[in-house]
């Protein structure tokens, strides 16, 4: 089989595959997953207005009114030592336990995403901040 042909097939059947519903090429969930990067996916509750992520060590509720979460203008922050709003970067590299470079929070898909970079991770940064925009109109 031709190397054309089989690229070919792989887009036929990626299509198909999102017309069912089965591949979403564009969730960030997915490519956090594909990377092996350390991420909490949490949830908005209305009702105590906290967000709430799931972390190895059990549930986190973080307030909303926490300025950090007030991503103006896009839909992510990028945190590191020197730029430490509200002492949440602090606060996160110290619960995770892990040498973390940059936490990025991200809105997607109707959730909030802590991703934590270590200095290995750092150059999947601009991946995560730009969206591939070709992935969206597949």
């Amino acid at each position: 089989m031709a190397d054309n042909d089989f690229l070919t097939f792989l887009v036929d059947e990626t299509l198909k595959l999102q017309k069912r519903g089965e591949g979403k090429l564009s969730s960030l969930e997915q490519k956090l997953s594909d990377y092996s990067l350390n991420f909490w996916k949490g949830e908005f509750l209305p009702q105590c207005q906290v967000l709430r992520f799931k972390t190895s060590i059990g549930e986190m509720d973080i307030p909303m009114n926490w300025s950090v979460f007030s991503c103006v203008g896009s839909d992510y922050r990028v945190l590191d030592k020197n730029n430490d709003m509200d002492n949440f970067f602090t606060v996160i590299k110290s619960a995770w336990k892990l040498p973390l470079e940059k936490v990025v929070i991200i809105h997607a898909d109707g959730f909030c995403y802590l991703v934590g970079l270590t200095q290995d991770q750092e150059c999947h940064l601009h991946d995560l901040i730009n969206p591939q925009e070709w992935l969206k109109t597949a």
